[in-house]
Parts: structure tokens; C-alpha cells; sequence
């Protein structure tokens, strides 16, 4: 892993994969492993501070694989995740790659997020499945 001599760009916008629930007049009964996703919940899950301590999470917390770096690889790994009813990260995974190199670094930060507060939909905490794209960028020296 290189030292933070190189500048990491990260873009943690989320992308939302939105489906339809019923509507608010109907009664819904969620199973216990219900997921949903975000859009349909009521309360999204949070990471601890806001997107902003999402971001400088990310920036702080990312190495540049030196293997990456040598070989010029570069470009937007999107990982998807799921916030449990307890607000743990699980179920992670890579769903577009870049390389092996991007994709365990990609991986290894995920793992070592704080947990979240998670999700809720009709007063009852639910799991939530994320997208994040994360962007590598090499600088120009």
C-alpha cells in the first residue's frame, strides 16, 4: 500500500436502487429478514455524522494500492452493502470493478466503517442495502 504521498479523489454519491412499496393507506407486514431499500424506507440509514463524515471517512481512511498505482489503474469501484437492523455493515460487494487491487482496498474500507444508524420503515429498524461508487484517481505529477 503507498503512503497518502498520493491523492486519493473519492466520490461516495450514493447511487439508490429504488423499488415500490404499498401505499402509505395499506397495512404492511415485514418479515422478519425483510430488506428494503433506500427510497422506500421512511428513515434512511445515517453513517455517524452525516455524508460529509462519510466523505472525509473514505479520503482518511483510503490507501492507493502501490501495485494499482504502478500499473496505472484508475477509475470508479461501485460496492454495494446492507445497514442491518442493528446498523452493521454486511453483505458487501463489489458490483462493478476496476481491478483485484482497487476492489480489496474498496473491500477493506467498507469493513472498517463505524456502525451506521440504521434504517426504519413504520417504526420498526430494517435492513437497508447502499451503493457507493468510490473513484481512484492517480494525480498528475
Amino acid at each position: 500500500m503507498m503512503n497518502k504521498k498520493y491523492i486519493l479523489i473519492l466520490s461516495a454519491i450514493f447511487a439508490f436502487t429504488f423499488v415500490s412499496l404499498a401505499e402509505e393507506k395499506e397495512v404492511v407486514e415485514f418479515p422478519q429478514d425483510y430488506l428494503v431499500f433506500p427510497g422506500t424506507t421512511q428513515i434512511s440509514p445515517q453513517f455517524p455524522g452525516g455524508q460529509q463524515a462519510l466523505f472525509d471517512f473514505l479520503r482518511e481512511n483510503t490507501q492507493y494500492p502501490a501495485e494499482a498505482v504502478e500499473n496505472g489503474e484508475q477509475g470508479r469501484v461501485v460496492v454495494r452493502f446492507t445497514i442491518d437492523k442493528t446498523g452493521k455493515v454486511t453483505d458487501i460487494e463489489i458490483i462493478r470493478s476496476i481491478s483485484l487491487a482497487l476492489d480489496k482496498e474498496t473491500i477493506r474500507i467498507i469493513e472498517l466503517m463505524p456502525d451506521w444508524i440504521p434504517g426504519e420503515q413504520r417504526g420498526e429498524k430494517v435492513p437497508v442495502k447502499m451503493t457507493i461508487p468510490i473513484t481512484f484517481a492517480i494525480p498528475e505529477e
